[in-house]
């Protein structure tokens, strides 16, 4: 009998020990006890970006794509009041307060919106993009507490900055163009850098009276590494603003050839892509990319030649009367109508003389032009990190002598990129050491690690004296010629001015000339390499130099 009344007794004991610790542990949960709360606690992240890329940066880790800062407006919807029993009421009358206080917005569509989202259990959804600061204000002056203003970044700048190059996505996330579609495969594994992070229970309740936090991590995966410096990129693209509508502009560092700037104008809004295909500017043309008569810019190539074979004599003079005649019927012009007189090989570059040039690249010949072409790698297709883009570009010289005059001048037989024209100047600064220029520096994988792209060893394709003797000739056309225009008082620089014809004809029946100049700086020194490309301009001296001038100037700025 005493064992059972001490067993009913311990019983009785066991079950009041529960019923009181159930008690106790339901007290902590209503009160929200901080300890059964950290025990309780998770939190759900949710992306802050546009697309679900890795991101594009610039040779300083600057990123390329989280440029334009915006508002979102998000709602928590476990913290929409519930009215009369049923949370879609209280959706209500939020899209209701939602409709009065955003410009142009429809309170029917948020309803809509509002209850979809707590149908499928959404704990946030986004509500509303790029709120104005007028909308801020007003939803800050009378808080609501189921609504977040959310700081976001824009994928592309509005005003298209390094647009070509970039490239842009689909409206479903894939690259279309440029890098983004070089690398689609990197860049859609990438992961957010922003994203939000809303606490939730156990159950995947949110946590009343908690607010969203938005977190921001520095550590990049699947991205991209460039060349480009987005402060020079930035002060290529101002000038061009200004002074080219249509054009391009190339910086290259001399002797690691890596490209600091590429800019082509016209450019283009990276989201309204469809707005610009009809566009009778070609808008999303890469010019940088594009081939064009080079114009005098190739008498670079055929004094290298010359020099290199030491086909000029010591001391040795040409006559220019205006003109070079081949028979009765067929003459080519000089640009200066009458004549330069009696000039030195030097004189000739310097002050672009055509039928110097012509008698001298007849006496090259033809072979030995294409030598030097293929020696210089001049036509090289390759862009390391965007391969196969300079596919256009060829030097193809006919039989028979005006074919060979006309190649000799940069016309008919010979196109070439504005980058191409970069890396043949990068060549004759660098003592004629060539490498292929180079745009992308490494890629990030999923981890974060880093693998540096290939690059080409540097490669002596003519001679250090027949370098510098051309080296010599760039800066006498600064100096003495054709490209005084482009002369800084801060340091010497060299370079070449060129007018190629088209020959497309304007309404007035005037020819549509494109200019140039190619160049680099300091002169006795080479650090950058700059190339300026104006379509339908006057001549090289009036249009290009002068914004070969001003960017030279950022430059020094930039990198004193």
């Amino acid at each position: 009998m005493l064992k059972r009344i001490h067993f009913m007794m311990g019983f009785f004991l066991v079950v009041f020990g529960l019923l009181l610790g159930k008690l106790f542990f339901c007290q902590i949960i209503q009160g929200q006890t901080l300890t059964a709360q950290v025990i309780k606690m998770r939190s759900q992240s949710i992306a802050l970006r546009e697309f679900p890329r890795g991101e594009i940066l610039d040779r300083n880790q600057q990123s390329l794509t989280r440029n334009t800062g915006f508002s979102s407006l998000y709602c928590r919807i476990q913290a929409i009041p519930v009215r009369d029993g049923s949370r879609a009421a209280g959706c209500r009358e939020l899209a209701k307060w939602l409709g009065t206080r955003l410009q142009g917005s429809d309170a029917a569509e948020f309803y809509e919106r509002l209850v979809r989202a707590t149908v499928q259990k959404k704990l946030l959804v986004k509500l509303h993009e790029e709120l104005s600061q007028e909308e801020i204000r007003q939803l800050q002056a009378t808080p609501h507490p189921a609504l977040e203003i959310v700081p976001q970044w824009k994928r592309y700048r509005q005003d298209g900055l390094l647009a070509h190059v970039i490239g842009y996505v689909s409206a479903g996330g894939e690259g279309q163009a440029g890098l983004e579609k070089n690398y689609d495969e990197l860049l859609q594994g990438g992961v957010a850098t922003q994203e939000i992070l809303l606490q939730q229970d156990g159950r995947g309740q949110a946590i009343p009276g908690i607010n969203v936090k938005v977190r921001s991590t520095d550590k990049a995966t699947n991205a991209l590494g460039l060349t480009i410096d987005a402060r020079v990129q930035q002060a290529v693209e101002n000038i061009m603003d200004q002074r080219i509508a249509r054009g391009a502009v190339v910086v290259m560092e001399v002797h690691s050839k890596e490209i600091l700037a590429m800019a082509s104008r016209p450019t283009y809004n990276q989201y309204r892509v469809q707005e610009y295909l009809a566009d009778l500017r070609s808008p999303l043309l890469n010019r940088t990319l594009s081939s064009y008569y080079p114009g005098s810019v190739f008498k670079i190539v055929v004094s290298t030649a010359l020099v290199e074979e030491n086909l000029v004599r010591q001391g040795e003079t040409f006559r220019c009367s205006g003109q070079y005649v081949f028979n009765q019927d067929l003459a080519i012009p000089c640009w200066k109508e009458e004549g330069h007189g009696e000039v030195s090989f030097e004189q000739a570059f310097a002050g672009s003389c055509n039928p110097t040039f012509i008698q001298l690249g007849l006496r090259l010949g033809k072979n030995r032009l294409l030598q030097y072409v293929d020696q210089l790698h001049l036509t090289n297709p390759e862009l390391s990190g965007l391969p196969g883009q300079q596919k256009d570009s060829y030097v193809s010289i006919d039989p028979g002598d005006p074919a060979m005059a006309n190649a000799c001048l940069g016309q008919r037989g010979v196109m070439l990129t504005p980058v191409q024209i970069a890396s043949l100047l990068a060549t004759i600064a660098d003592d004629g050491c060539w490498s292929p220029p180079q745009l992308v520096k490494y890629t990030l994988d999923g981890s974060g690690q880093m693998r540096q792209l290939d690059t080409v060893p540097g490669e002596q394709v003519i001679r250090v004296a027949t370098a510098q003797k051309i080296q010599s000739m760039l800066a006498g056309v600064v100096t003495d010629g054709t490209g005084q225009a482009a002369r800084l008082d801060e340091v010497a620089v060299a370079g070449k001015t060129a007018t190629s014809q088209t020959g497309r004809i304007k309404e007035n029946g005037e020819e549509v000339l494109n200019t140039w100049f190619a160049g680099y700086l300091p002169a006795d020194a080479p650090r950058w390499v700059i190339v300026v490309l104006a379509e339908e301009g006057k001549s090289g001296a009036e249009n290009c130099a002068p914004v070969f001038k001003e960017i030279a100037r950022e430059l020094l700025a930039i990198n004193p």
